[in-house]
């Protein structure tokens, strides 16, 4: 288990060394790193007046079987400002930890199975590019405890919640349908997993448990001591259980056979979807991989689908989404606050996918945000989600 204290300040260690054996390797800082450094001071300039993002403590409870197998991951992220309730997402347990790097795709579930709960922990800070502060791998019993304030759950499963005994007989643990199950039931969902079952097969019934979760928790059914600092997992999802909560499962798409030549079960996290969840509910703690521009994109409520391709578009085009705002007001053009002045140029040079028709000097900028993309209903009522090849992009020329 992590908790708050010193997590970041030690990650970041660890990222600014990686990041500098990476340059010595490639024989200095060139091009891409004068402009990469460029950038960051324009992210981190200090002016008079400057907005913060707001705090939202993230944790992530992973659960394993008896036979210690990850069986499903589950993010909780608190409500900004109150910092009590909030949101549940789920994460793929067959999701590629490399993203597509290397000539091998390695599910989570390898990595914990190699690597213990650290380096779970940090695997599912890179693919989520999220900052976890605190965060625990809970054995059955472990579940049904963290579970037993929510439960009795209405759930309505799938499928058949299977698993496979020690003897290698293979029964239904819980059929499917609706049902209003108990908190052991609940962890035996999480945890059950039958030999040979494909994570794809099992997501269903796990996203039914938490769903099960929010509905049940209402308007709250704990009273945290809000004075006390987060220290652990169960802190948070005390603060998580006394307000209103919200559950939401991340789509994993298929691996082509050629770079899955074994069957594993291994999948390539729809990264999109996850950017756009996440910089909607945890902003503060997104981190941003490329060395492209940081975005914050903002757009009235009812076009989730549109805003989704906008945050494609500029993970295609090398930069980075760290704030989605989805309480905008409707407006028709498209266009971009940028307080820097040294980012314009970049930033425009991709007017033409989004229709930007102006570039707005913002009246009090957000710290850490380079771009605001603030989407207009020429934009967000257009049709068609491809990226055009030939689109110039914000990727460094090597």
């Amino acid at each position: 288990m992590s908790a708050l204290p010193g997590v970041r300040r030690r990650r970041t260690a660890i990222m600014l060394v990686a990041n500098l054996l990476a340059i010595v390797a490639f024989g200095g800082i060139g091009y891409a790193g004068v402009r990469a450094l460029q950038r960051y001071e324009g992210a981190t300039k200090v002016t008079v007046e400057s907005i913060k993002l707001p705090v939202t403590p993230v944790g992530m409870l992973a659960t394993v079987d008896d036979e210690d197998q990850l069986t499903s991951i589950a993010v909780f992220v608190l409500t900004a400002g109150t910092q009590l309730g909030g949101s549940i997402v789920t994460v793929p347990v067959s999701s590629d930890s490399t993203a597509g790097a290397g000539d091998d795709r390695i599910p989570l579930t390898q990595v914990y199975r190699e690597g213990g709960a650290e380096a779970l922990s940090l695997a599912v800070e890179s693919v989520l590019s999220l900052t976890i502060d605190v965060s625990a791998v809970a054995s059955p019993a472990e579940v049904e405890s963290l579970l037993a304030t929510a439960a009795p759950l209405s759930v309505i499963l799938p499928t058949d919640v299977r698993g496979t005994a020690a003897g290698g007989d293979t029964s239904v643990v819980i059929p499917a349908g609706q049902a209003s199950i108990s908190a052991s039931q609940a962890a035996e969902v999480l945890t059950s997993l039958a030999q040979g079952q494909f994570d794809v097969d099992r997501r269903g019934n796990i996203d039914a448990v938490w769903a099960g979760v929010a509905s049940s928790v209402g308007a709250g059914k704990t009273t945290p001591d809000v004075s006390v600092p987060i220290s652990s997992l169960a802190d948070l999802m005390g603060r998580l259980f006394s307000a209103p909560v919200e559950s939401r499962g991340l789509p994993a798409d298929q691996i082509a056979a050629a770079d899955n030549p074994a069957g594993e079960d291994v999948e390539t996290l729809v990264r999109h979807e996850a950017i756009f969840v996440l910089a909607s509910v945890a902003p503060a703690s997104m981190s941003a991989p490329s060395t492209g521009l940081v975005f914050r994109i903002e757009a009235p409520p009812g076009y989730e689908d549109r805003v989704k391709f906008a945050v494609r578009a500029v993970l295609f085009l090398g930069g980075n989404v760290v704030s989605v705002y989805l309480g905008g007001d409707v407006h028709e053009a498209t266009r971009y606050y940028i307080d820097d002045p040294r980012l314009v140029e970049e930033a425009e040079s991709n007017n033409a996918l989004f229709g930007i028709t102006e570039t707005i000097t913002p009246e009090v900028p957000i710290e850490g945000i380079d771009v605001i993309l603030q989407l207009g209903t020429d934009f967000l009522n257009g049709v068609g989600d491809e990226l055009p090849s030939t689109t110039t992009s914000t990727t460094e020329p090597a």
